[in-house]
C-alpha cells in the first residue's frame, strides 16, 4: 500500500502572504519551510497563526461553554429537552449546509475578509446570546436562541473555511502539521469551554461567560485586521465548482471516514455519562464523570500535531486513516462492551483503555483526510491554489460537521432504543467500513494502474 501513497506536497512558493520588506529582512529563508518551527517562521506568519489558534480555542470554548448551565436556564424558560438538543445541534447543521458553499466562493469574497467577518460575527453573536435570559419565556425565547446559534454557525463556518483554505496556501510544506496545531487548540476549547462556562456563570450570571469570550474573539477580529498581512487571493478564471471534487472516488472514501468518525465523537457526548456511571466507583460523582470525559479528547487533542507532522513527512494518508479507524474501532467495541465477543470486561479500566484508544487512533484517522482531500483534487488536476483549497475546505467542514450534527442526535436514540453497547458496536462497524473502503480503493486502483501498463505493453509490442 505504501507505494502507492500520496507523496508530501512539494509547493515552495512563498504561500499566499505577500510578505512586507520587513518580514523578509529577519534573516529567515521564507521560500521553503523544511521543517516547521514556530520559532523560525517569518513574523507575518506567526501573527496569522497565533491568530487563527486563539479563534479555534475562543470558537470552540464559546460553542461548549453552554454546557453546564444552559439546558436548566433554557427549561425555566419554557423549552423542552428535546428543543434544548436542537438548539444544540442546529450550530453543527448549518455549519454543514453552508462550508462548501463558502468554500466555492472564498476567493470572490476574499479569504481574509471572510476569515475576520466569521470572527467578528460569532464573536457579537457570543455576546448576544448572553442577554437572552432577558427575552420573553417562551416561542420568543426558542426562536431567538435559533436565530442567534445559526447566524453564529454561519460566523464559524466563515473563519474556520477560510482559516483551512489560508493554511493550505501559506504552509504548503507542513499544510497538514498546522492543520494539527488548529485541531489542538479546538480541543483544548472543547476541554475548557464547560469549566470555563461554569466557572464564569457561578461568579457572574448567564450572561458574563458570553460576554467575556464573545468579547475576546471581538477584540481577535479587531486586531487581525490590522495585524495579518495581505493574502494574495485574487479570483482567478475557473469552470470547476466544489462537486467537481466528488468526481474522486477517494473524495467520496475520505467523506465516509470523516463523517463516520466525528459521528463517533460526537455520539459520546449525550451517551457516555450515562454508560459509565454504572460502574461502582463512578455512581453519583459527577466530578470523576467528567475527568473521564477528558481521557479520549485529551489524547486526541494532544496527538493531532504529532499525526500532522507524520503526514507531512511521509505522506502516508491513506495507510495512517486505515491504521486509526481500525485503533478506534477496536476502542469502541470494548467500551460497550459489545455483545458480538463474549466476556469483555466492564470495568473503570476497561473504559479508560477504550476511550484512550478511540481517542488515539480517531486522530490518527481524521487528521490526514484534510491533505487526502487536496491530493484527491490534486489528481483530479484542479491547481493548486486559493480556489482549490477553499473547496476542500468547505467539503471538509461540511463532512465533519455532519458527522457532529447526527452523532447527538441519531446517535442518542439508537442509544435509547439499542442500549449502549450496541450503539457502540455500531460506530465501531461504521469506521470499519471506512477501512474496508479504503482497502477496496486501493486494490482497484492498483489493478486498474496494472491493466493500463499491460494495455500500454501490449501498443509498444504491436508497434515495434
Amino acid at each position: 500500500m505504501e507505494n502507492n501513497e500520496a507523496e508530501p506536497l512539494k509547493s515552495h512558493s512563498l504561500g499566499a502572504i505577500q510578505y512586507t520588506k520587513e518580514s523578509l529582512n529577519n534573516g529567515i529563508d521564507t521560500k521553503k519551510d523544511e521543517e516547521f518551527s514556530f520559532s523560525k517562521i517569518p513574523k507575518q506568519r506567526k501573527v496569522l497563526l497565533a491568530s487563527m489558534a486563539l479563534v479555534n480555542f475562543l470558537s470552540v470554548t464559546g460553542f461548549a461553554l453552554l454546557a453546564p448551565f444552559f439546558p436548566a436556564e433554557a427549561k425555566k424558560k419554557g423549552a423542552s429537552q428535546t428543543v434544548v438538543g436542537m438548539i444544540f445541534g442546529v450550530f453543527e447543521f448549518v455549519v454543514f449546509l453552508s462550508s462548501p458553499v463558502l468554500g466555492n466562493y472564498i476567493t470572490k469574497v476574499g479569504s481574509k475578509f471572510m476569515y475576520l467577518s466569521g470572527t467578528m460575527v460569532g464573536g457579537i453573536c457570543g455576546i448576544l446570546f448572553g442577554v437572552l435570559d432577558k427575552s420573553p419565556d417562551g416561542t420568543v425565547y426558542i426562536v431567538m436562541c435559533f436565530l442567534c446559534r445559526t447566524v453564529e454557525a454561519l460566523g464559524c463556518s466563515m473563519f474556520v473555511t477560510a482559516s483551512f483554505a489560508i493554511i493550505a496556501s501559506v504552509f504548503p510544506d507542513n499544510v497538514t502539521t498546522v492543520f494539527g496545531v488548529l485541531e489542538t487548540f479546538s480541543g483544548l476549547g472543547m476541554i475548557a469551554g464547560p469549566a470555563v462556562g461554569g466557572a464564569l456563570y457561578q461568579l457572574g450570571g448567564f450572561g458574563l461567560p458570553f460576554f467575556i469570550v464573545g468579547s475576546i474573539t471581538v477584540i481577535n477580529g479587531v486586531l487581525g485586521y490590522f495585524l495579518i498581512g495581505h493574502i494574495d487571493d485574487s479570483p482567478r478564471p475557473r469552470s470547476k465548482s466544489i462537486l467537481f471534487l466528488l468526481r474522486n472516488p477517494f473524495t467520496w472514501v475520505i467523506a465516509l471516514s470523516l463523517s463516520a468518525g466525528s459521528f463517533s465523537l460526537a455520539f459520546l457526548d449525550p451517551t457516555l455519562a450515562l454508560h459509565v456511571e454504572k460502574l461502582p466507583e463512578l455512581k453519583d460523582n459527577t466530578a470523576l464523570i467528567g475527568l473521564v470525559f477528558l481521557i479520549g479528547g485529551g489524547i486526541y487533542t494532544f496527538t493531532a500535531p504529532l499525526w500532522g507532522f507524520i503526514i507531512d513527512k511521509k505522506g502516508y494518508v491513506k495507510s495512517m486513516m486505515a491504521v486509526g479507524n481500525l485503533v478506534g474501532a477496536a476502542g469502541y467495541l470494548l467500551m460497550g462492551p459489545t455483545p458480538l465477543i463474549d466476556h469483555l470486561p466492564f470495568k473503570l479500566w476497561s473504559i479508560i483503555l477504550s476511550l484512550m484508544l478511540m481517542g488515539l487512533g480517531l486522530g490518527c484517522a481524521i487528521i490526514p483526510t484534510f491533505r487526502g482531500l487536496i491530493e484527491s483534487a490534486k489528481a483530479l488536476g484542479m491547481e493548486e491554489n486559493m480556489d482549490t483549497h477553499g473547496m476542500v475546505s468547505g467539503l471538509f467542514n461540511s463532512c465533519f460537521s455532519l458527522g457532529a450534527f447526527i452523532g447527538p442526535t441519531v446517535g442518542g436514540a439508537l442509544a435509547d432504543k439499542l442500549g449502549f453497547d450496541w450503539s457502540a458496536t455500531v460506530c465501531a462497524g461504521l469506521i470499519t467500513l471506512s477501512v474496508i473502503l479504503i482497502a477496496t480503493f486501493e486494490i482497484l486502483k492498483t489493478w486498474n494502474e496494472k491493466k493500463i501498463q499491460r494495455f500500454q505493453q501490449r501498443i509498444r509490442n504491436n508497434s515495434q
